[in-house]
């Protein structure tokens, strides 16, 4: 029993906690003073486990232990009946509480996995993100989109599955280009043999799984059974599938002879910088292998792998082996072997191999961790000495971790839109990504638009900069006074001032990008404007894979001073400035850039044109060249310099999402009907009256009666819409010219 004062005193009530700990198995949590869980474990004897960390011990190598002495307020136990149990529930915890402590990987829906579900009458390989509870088979997750994708490509290729979605196959009435150059079997159309699609899909299973020896053998015995029936082209399709596997077989090495599957994982640290290195050993021979890093790791290897093992074989798509073997056994190791066990429906083994191929296995991966290590450090070591050359050449104050770029895409003057990308320590920081709606040019002139653009952008980095706690008094100095609306401050921009300096060469500098087909899998949603309010329905947003976003772009009013207060609130660290921005474009884009970020009354930002090569009247070829404030002639870039290739990256992923957003946005216009443009009809209401009145022309020539026995329309509706669509028995039949004109308006609330 506690005494009162221990109540009292947190360190008092701890060490009566631990002295009353029970020896069954079971998982702990620690708690800090501010009431949130640090560390979640499980222990195969709750007692000496937990008391472990609050011991005195010259030779406990935990690198966590003298801070968790000082940041653990409280603890708490769950005792579980068996140490499966422990594993199972520790599992289930570090997912509720997220501890700081524990292992973490990435989120399985970053990673994409293969679906195969044969419950389905034809059943068809697809990738997807995140497993469902379904009855389907998974297999991965590919840690790159590539393989995955490349996976999948030579699946259909050989192995002639369908690949129209259920939608398609019901709607289908004539086979499609796959039949045609025999990839597919049409089972949408033609009477398939059953039983053959049957033995596709098993082959699927085999390949997929790394059974290549199995698989091997089912086809050869196939392909002879077939050239004996005389059925030559069935025989030739099993011979295709056989020198498929066997060009796989043969990029794979043999490392054990004995017929199982097994992970092998290796563990490399420094400090508290951990790599772990996964081999996957399918039937003797190398199929893939998985890097992981993990940082901040100041637990012991056991607890460390101990962690990995719950997240890595916690994912629904993730393949448990027969072994798994590990280079020192986490605490519990035989309810986590249970917990692996129940998951694959088999028994799995897991243990520290101690002679024979097993322990030659163990070394490799634990050499591919420690080579994975150095490699991604001398990444690191190489993007530092390029981005210090970049601020050398550019004579920038600070290193560009971050780097903004701008570009404008338009459709012969129309469906102006603005891009934003970002790029942070050389690769794409798509949460940045922004796409603005250009609202006050119409005629294509590419200078204005940009100016609008940046100086929207620029209005909330500064309201981000003014609203950050870090901020300074002199850089608040710096910023000068609030910014005027958008509206005045472009009429306040003298053309002088947009086009000094500027010959005619440079004016046409941003040449717009093709956009690639499969960019719409790159996008990423403008989830801050959305949340700051200045969205319009009429506007686009492009999005993510897997992440639905509001179909509502940034349409931002301009001019509003709340919405500067607003953005600041709802993201000032995604509205932050950028240690470089860069403005597609020679000197004039430049000037734009200047005048936007002057007014403004940002005075210290970076800013820089990247103009593309080109050749000249005469002949002469100018490679990139970037333009500084204030210099007239730009600096050339050579192809093959560093400096030029986070530039030319960051220029390249604006012109692709410049592109991508224009497109969405026209398409957006163009579906649109007149209807959603009237005030005060909901989205319901004009559903109906467009399926009950059959069209806009329908709903201009309906009666007041006919449009109140539409289901939902009251009388309210009607008073809307005839403040926009006159009643047709209002109008003189002698007047036709009125109802064009009205027809003509009604029409023209589409553009």
């Amino acid at each position: 029993m506690v005494n009162p004062s221990a109540k009292q005193d947190p360190e008092a009530l701890l060490a009566a906690k631990l002295a009353s700990l029970p020896t069954k198995p079971g998982c702990y949590l620690f708690i800090d003073k501010a009431g949130a869980v640090v560390y979640v474990g499980k222990a195969k004897s709750l007692r000496s486990r937990v008391r472990s960390y609050f011991q005195e011990s010259g030779s406990d190598a935990r690198y966590f232990i003298p801070i968790l002495r000082k940041i653990v307020a409280d603890l708490e136990t769950v005792v579980t009946a068996t140490e499966k149990e422990a594993a199972v529930l520790e599992n289930e915890l570090v997912k509720q509480h997220k501890p700081r402590f524990n292992v973490k990987l990435r989120d399985d829906k970053d990673f994409l996995c293969l679906k195969l579900d044969t419950q389905k009458a034809w059943p068809m390989l697809e990738t997807v993100r995140r497993p469902a509870p379904d009855k389907a088979r998974y297999f991965g997750p590919y840690h790159s989109a590539t393989s995955a994708r490349r996976t999948l490509h030579l699946v259909n290729k050989h192995f002639q599955l369908r690949t129209c979605s259920d939608t398609e196959m019901a709607s289908r009435r004539r086979p499609c280009l796959q039949y045609q150059i025999k990839r597919c079997l049409a089972p949408c159309v033609m009477d398939v043999d059953r039983e053959l699609y049957t033995e596709m899909v098993r082959s699927v299973a085999l390949f997929l799984e790394g059974r290549h020896d199995e698989l091997t053998g089912e086809l050869t015995t196939r392909m002879r059974d077939a050239s004996r029936e005389l059925e030559f082209e069935r025989a030739a399709i099993y011979r295709d599938q056989l020198r498929a596997v066997e060009a796989v077989r043969e990029a794979q090495r043999v490392v054990y002879v004995k017929d199982v599957d097994q992970d092998v994982v290796g563990i490399y640290r420094e400090g508290t910088l951990v790599e772990v290195e996964v081999i996957l050993v399918r039937r003797g021979r190398v199929a893939d292998t998985l890097s992981f890093s993990l940082r901040n790791m100041e637990l012991p290897d056991d607890e460390v792998l101990g962690g990995f093992l719950n997240e890595y074989y916690g994912v629904a798509s993730t393949t448990i082996p027969d072994e798994v073997l590990v280079p020192v056994l986490p605490d519990g190791a035989e309810g986590v072997a249970e917990w692996l066990g129940d998951r694959r429906g088999r028994k799995v083994a897991l243990f520290v191999p101690q002679r024979g191929p097993r322990v030659d296995l163990l070394k490799m991966a634990s050499e591919n961790a420690a080579h994975a290590f150095r490699e991604k450090q001398r990444s690191s070591d190489d993007l530092e000495a390029r981005l210090e050359e970049l601020r050398e050449r550019l004579r920038l104050p600070t290193l560009p971790r971050r780097i903004e770029c701008c570009d404008i895409s338009h459709l012969g003057g129309g469906d102006t839109v603005g891009s934003i990308v970002a790029l942070l320590d050389g690769q794409p920081d798509k949460k940045r990504y922004r796409s603005f709606n250009v609202k006050s040019v119409a005629d294509g002139d590419d200078y204005a638009a940009m100016y609008e653009v940046l100086s929207r952008r620029f209005r909330r980095g500064k309201a981000a900069r003014q609203a950050s706690p870090a901020s300074t008094a002199e850089s608040e100095a710096a910023l000068g006074a609030e910014g005027a609306p958008e509206s005045d401050v472009m009429e306040g921009v003298a053309e002088s001032d947009m086009m000094e300096g500027v010959a005619e060469s440079d004016m046409m500098e941003s040449d717009p990008a093709e956009s690639d087909a499969l960019e719409s899998d790159a996008m990423e949603g403008d989830v801050a404007e959305e949340d700051i309010g200045f969205a319009t329905a009429s506007d686009a947003t492009p999005q993510t894979e897997g992440t639905q976003v509001s179909a509502a772009a940034e349409g931002e009013s301009a001019g509003s001073g709340g919405d500067v207060s607003r953005s600041a609130e709802a993201g000032g660290g995604e509205w932050d400035l950028p240690d470089l921005f860069v403005v597609d474009g020679g000197r004039g884009q430049l000037q734009v850039a200047l005048s936007a970020a002057r007014d403004l009354g940002l005075h210290g930002l970076p800013i820089v044109g990247l103009a593309k090569e080109r050749e000249t009247q005469t002949g002469e070829k100018l490679v990139d060249r970037v333009y500084l404030p204030g210099q007239k002639n730009g600096i050339p870039l050579r192809s093959t310099s560093s400096a030029l290739f986070f530039l030319a990256r960051a220029r390249d992923e604006a012109h692709r999402f410049a592109n991508h957003a224009r497109k969405r946005l026209g398409k957006a216009r163009r579906l649109r009907s007149a209807i959603e443009d009237i005030p005060g009809l909901g989205s319901a209401v004009r559903t109906a009256l467009l399926r009950e009145l059959g069209s806009m022309e329908g709903v201009r020539r309906a009666t007041d009666a006919q449009i109140l026995a539409v289901t939902g329309v009251t009388k309210r509706h009607l008073s809307a819409l005839r403040k926009v669509i006159p009643s047709p028995e209002s109008s003189p039949p002698d007047a036709p010219a009125e109802d064009t004109g009205d027809l003509s308006k009604a029409r023209g609330l589409t553009r």
